[in-house]
């Protein structure tokens, strides 16, 4: 179990306190004084540490805490003239009231003091009378400092205080383990009066947990740090109290804003940003689903990548390779490649994929948007396209072997065996017809083929690799009446003796 130290609010960033500051009470929490007058008064004690912990040194001239008091809830004392104020830590320094501000204020020997990073020092306010009335009060620590030359500010801190009822008490919160394994449980217990609302809250997770003295919580998958929250007192000036447990958890789901990996990520990654590899990335496993990098944001890979099952770079994403070997590859916008080498005879998918670089696949590749190969374009596999493919570096091996007519029973165009690999590009150009189909290209004898669908306006095209000695069919479908204007065009691009 752990005490929330009381809550606390600073002035705007260029007004925030050269000092940083640490209030404690004793007793912990403060009671409020019986509300009978006639009754002696509690008595509490503020305990405020104060630090550097810049390296730049800060000028200080001097330090004010102001508490309120008098009869009401934001009221801390009753009166402030009993109070013993104290300062440690820096010598010379010397402390007075200022009665009309309500203000203890400690001022070095000279016109300031400077304060390091290794210097720390305590303000201790003693036999405070706490007020009778339950509630929170503001205690308000002011520095008047500056850094080198520049000109003096007030900066502030302000601290907010319970005041607890007298048989008010929050205490014992602790988890049955402090470590355990992703997807374990486990059960807290506390003690707690029966005068206050309590709240039990983790995460984005908030209960109800006033009448309830213990909680089991399952299926944790991250080091999880829970807070118990006691409420009491005059709703316009509530007090609370909070406790907290951590537990950790071996092996936890991460959700995180930015990511710098040294080492090695074992297990599925999903990046909702996007991922830059300057050195090597690789993904280890060959059974599917079980290790996969799913990335939501661009991606560069400027080293060498190894990817032995999936990348998936979602639509709104663009990869950017140097080289590597890749098992499965999904690309949904921008692919720019310098050198991929895919290692393991499987799929390659592409969308909206720029070639400027080498490209090369034992598998197949399919291209569901457009596909621009500047240079080097090799695939050993089934190669699909269902959008625009426009392969530069090929267009002087580029002819047309067929092109239908209006007297062709069908539009279906068969091969002889090719001289050489390389590949079939099948087109239907084609008129408003009323009506849909099929574009198919295959190997003869095989398993392998492409197919896309035409539809009653526009055009279609599809693209297959067909290895030396090989026969393919193109076949757009029948033709049912003369009149339609459907042509199927044929291409051959060779790739030479593959």
């Amino acid at each position: 179990m752990a005490l929330v130290s009381p809550t606390r609010t600073t002035d705007t960033t260029s007004q925030e306190p050269l000092l940083s500051y640490d209030l404690t009470t004793s007793p912990d929490p403060l009671k409020a004084s019986p509300e009978k007058p006639d009754e002696p008064e509690e008595r509490g004690e503020l305990i405020i540490v104060g630090s550097r912990r810049s390296g730049t040194p800060a000028d200080v001239k001097w330090i004010k805490v102001k508490v309120p008091a008098g009869t009401m809830s934001p009221d801390l004392a009753t009166n402030l003239s009993s109070v013993t104020p104290e300062i440690r830590g820096l010598d010379g320094w010397t402390v007075r009231l200022d009665e009309s501000t309500k203000e203890f204020v400690f001022s070095p020997a000279g016109d300031y003091e400077t304060i390091g990073p290794d210097t720390g020092f305590t303000i201790q306010l003693s036999e405070i009378p706490i007020s009778r009335k339950v509630g929170t009060a503001p205690i308000c620590v002011t520095e008047r400092s500056r850094t080198c030359s520049s000109a003096f500010q007030d900066r502030s801190t302000v601290f907010s205080v319970g005041k607890f009822p007298a048989d008010f008490y929050m205490n014992e919160f602790v988890a049955t383990e402090t470590r355990i394994d992703n997807g374990g449980e486990i059960t807290l217990t506390w003690k707690r009066s029966t005068n206050a609302t309590y709240e039990l809250l983790y995460g984005d997770t908030n209960l109800n947990v006033t009448n309830e003295t213990t909680r089991t919580i399952t299926n944790i998958k991250s080091d999880t740090t829970f807070y118990l929250r006691g409420t009491t007192g005059d709703p316009t000036n509530p007090v609370t109290r909070t406790l907290y447990a951590q537990v950790t958890v071996r092996k936890p789901d991460l959700e995180i804003g930015n990511l710098t990996v040294h080492g090695t990520v074992n297990g599925p990654l999903t990046v909702n940003g996007p991922i830059q590899a300057n050195d090597t990335l690789t993904v280890n496993s060959l059974l599917p689903g079980y290790n996969s990098l799913i990335v939501n944001g661009s991606t560069q890979l400027r080293g060498h990548t190894t990817l032995h099952n999936t990348l998936l770079v979602r639509p709104e994403g663009t990869l950017i390779s140097s080289q590597g070997y890749i098992h499965t590859l999904e690309v949904g916008n921008s692919l720019k490649v310098d050198d991929i080498q895919p290692k393991y005879k499987e799929e390659i998918k592409l969308s909206a994929v720029t070639v400027d670089g080498t490209l090369a696949t034992r598998g197949d590749l399919t291209a569901y948007g457009a596909l621009h190969a500047d240079r080097n374009l090799t695939v050993k596999g089934t190669f699909g396209a269902h959008g625009q493919t426009v392969l530069a570096n090929l267009a002087g091996n580029t002819h047309k072997l067929w092109e239908s007519s209006k007297q062709d029973p069908q539009l279906y165009y068969e091969s002889s065996p090719v001289a050489s690999s390389g590949i079939a590009l099948a087109v239907m150009d084609v008129r408003d017809t009323g009506r849909n189909g099929q574009l198919t290209l295959s190997i003869m004898g095989s398993t392998k083929r492409t197919t896309v669908w035409w539809e009653h306006r526009g055009s279609a095209s599809t693209l297959l690799f067909v290895r030396q000695g090989e026969r393919f069919a193109a076949d757009g479908g029948d033709i049912q009446d003369s009149s339609l204007e459907q042509i199927l065009k044929v291409y051959w691009i060779s790739l030479g003796k593959l």
